[in-house]
């Protein structure tokens, strides 16, 4: 059966787990909705509570990717890129299968870590390090690996490579909708690649992605840092065509945004 959620690999049921779940979960959410201080909070209450736990690796880097992803939304990157290397350090070569998607899931994050940074071709291999080991897991990895698919979609997509990113987009898709539904937040992040893949010219992808940014952010929320994260990028590359007016135009359509444009 496919695991919807990371920490559903965690088989304890004593109530020391479940209480660790759901402060994890609680950061979850406090990270989806752009309430950074509270999930780091709640992360480092949840990284102290996992070492009392019996499957304590997992929980306890579990704790260490989430804090590597929060500090990647914040722009703390040297933060980001040490909280993810500690995961990886300590799980890489792991035969559990647990800990393998966890480890995938850490190289995930390490290669969005790398995109903000520029270095796309280690991001690349980062990513299909990732692809690769969920790929061995079978159903269980099966939600992870949709997800990863949907980012080195996306950087594709920033390399001009929109034959290759439709092709595992659509992959992505398809796993996304037998497990989570199309009306999840996941499948239309997904979504959105696609059709930003069927785009002809680049003038027609940029305005395909802002038209996405502004119907995903009923899914995932205008702070969800899968949305700011697009803005910047977005933002970017009209100011590498020098469009000062589609900037302007962008950020009063996005109003909402002021600080995840930089205004």
């Amino acid at each position: 059966m496919t695991q919807h959620k990371l920490t559903d690999a965690m088989a304890s049921s004593d109530p020391k787990t479940k209480m660790w779940k759901s402060r994890f979960a609680a950061a979850k959410a406090a990270y989806s909705v752009g309430d950074f201080r509270q999930c780091e909070s709640l992360l480092f209450r949840a990284m102290a509570q996992a070492k009392t736990l019996t499957e304590w690796t997992f929980a306890t880097n579990t704790c260490h990717v989430g804090l590597g992803a929060l500090y990647l939304a914040t722009g703390k990157h040297d933060r980001a890129r040490e909280q993810l290397e500690t995961a990886m350090n300590a799980l890489s070569g792991s035969g559990e299968p647990a800990l393998r998607e966890l480890y995938a899931v850490a190289l995930r994050f390490q290669g969005q870590l790398l995109i903000e940074a520029g270095d796309y071709a280690e991001a690349e291999n980062q990513l299909q390090a990732a692809i690769q080991t969920l790929e061995g897991l079978g159903t269980d990895g099966g939600v992870q690996l949709a997800y990863t698919l949907s980012d080195l979609a996306t950087l594709y997509v920033i390399q001009g490579n929109l034959k290759d990113a439709k092709e595992l987009v659509f992959s992505a898709m398809d796993i996304l909708e037998a497990a989570l539904g199309p009306g999840n937040p996941e499948y239309a992040r997904a979504s959105m690649i696609y059709n930003v893949t069927e785009a002809k010219g680049e003038e027609q992808l940029l305005s395909e992605v802002e038209d996405s940014i502004f119907r995903m952010q009923y899914q995932h929320g205008y702070k969800h840092p899968n949305i700011t994260r697009a803005l910047r990028r977005y933002l970017k590359k009209r100011q590498e065509r020098g469009e000062s007016d589609k900037i302007a135009e962008a950020k009063e359509r996005f109003d909402l945004h002021s600080k995840a444009l930089g205004s």
